[in-house]
């Protein structure tokens, strides 16, 4: 469904992403791995528009995906590595879905309000928290309301970048647990780029690894930690193991 071909990107000179090829499929979740400043973000950004490649062609659904197009900003949604990045502070909870809904023009406009606080009411956001802004909320609950505004889109791809990163361990578990729930009922295709690969354990069907500002390691989940054979990628295998 999202194709890449020849993804380039360069910061000031310097190959961050280079001839960049991959594919996933509908459905699929595939785990994003690599050292810091690996581009792993900046690739994230790139198949969403919000980062202007320098080449390369990104495809869904064999239709071109061009920066700031209607259809990849509806179809490809993009959670930030801090939820508040991508939530007005001046908007509550149930707005800012709401502003998705309308921006999108889904469902009928007297139905939008209700559909925005079932999205909330499904992320487990207790109902008291729906006419509060981002500064009133925890960091898991922005990223529960950032998460309600993408899905609002119905979009056929969600990339989250580091959704782990910022949280504690019983919150991670919340959230992988959630996650893995909407999965198995709206059947979107995910994109998570992590620098922890036991997460990626319980979600990904399949993990890429960049470094070198290349793909390095394109490997089933399953079959990662006997299959891997770049030496980042052993190093990321023998964590699990640990």
């Amino acid at each position: 469904m999202l194709t890449v071909r020849g993804l380039t990107k360069q910061f000031y000179g310097r190959y961050v992403l280079r001839g960049i090829d991959l594919s996933i499929a509908p459905g699929e979740v595939v785990g994003l791995i690599g050292r810091s400043g690996a581009g792993k973000s900046t690739l994230a950004r790139c198949l969403t528009g919000l980062e202007k490649r320098d080449a390369g062609d990104v495809l869904l659904s064999g239709n071109p995906v061009r920066p700031g197009s209607g259809r990849a900003r509806q179809h490809i949604q993009y959670l930030w590595q801090d939820a508040t990045q991508s939530l007005s502070p001046y908007l509550s909870a149930q707005n800012a879905v709401l502003e998705t809904l309308s921006g999108f023009q889904i469902g009928p406009s007297d139905q939008r309000r209700s559909i925005a606080l079932d999205l909330l009411a499904s992320l487990d956001l207790p109902a008291s928290l729906n006419n509060r802004r981002p500064h009133a909320l925890s960091g898991g609950q922005c990223q529960r309301v950032a998460l309600a505004k993408a899905l609002a889109a119905h979009p056929d791809v969600l990339i989250l970048d580091e959704p782990f990163s910022s949280l504690d361990l019983p919150t991670q578990l919340m959230t992988i647990r959630l996650l893995q729930r909407l999965h198995a009922d709206r059947q979107f295709a995910m994109l998570i780029v992590s620098h922890d690969l036991a997460p990626l354990r319980q979600l990904a069907d399949r993990i890429i690894v960049l470094d070198g500002a290349q793909i390095v390691e394109n490997v089933p989940m399953r079959a990662f930690t006997k299959d891997a054979k770049h030496p980042l990628s052993r190093a990321y295998a023998a964590t699990l193991a640990r």
